[in-house]
């Protein structure tokens, strides 16, 4: 399984009508499709893996938003439905 963090479309616990996007490390499966997602959380031994975490967060700013049904297990899609 591999990962990287990615934008995903998120919806608020308090107000389903609410979406936002929010950086996630996104979890893939052996085939490369999003399988799952949890917090992203900028943190290290030292600055440089902080700031090699932190790089990766600008470059999820470069690739589609991701969706996820209802469950964070169900599959991941960007938001042009690929």
């Amino acid at each position: 399984m591999t990962w990287n963090l990615r934008l995903v479309e998120m919806v608020a616990e308090e107000c389903q009508d609410e979406r936002y996007i929010e950086i996630r490390e996104v979890y893939y499966d052996q085939l490369g499709k999003p399988m799952g997602h949890c917090r992203a959380t900028a943190g290290g031994e030292n600055v440089e893996e902080v700031r090699q975490y932190l790089t990766w967060a600008l470059e999820a700013l470069d690739k589609p938003v991701l969706t996820f049904g209802d469950d964070d297990g169900d599959s991941g899609q960007d938001n042009q439905g690929e």
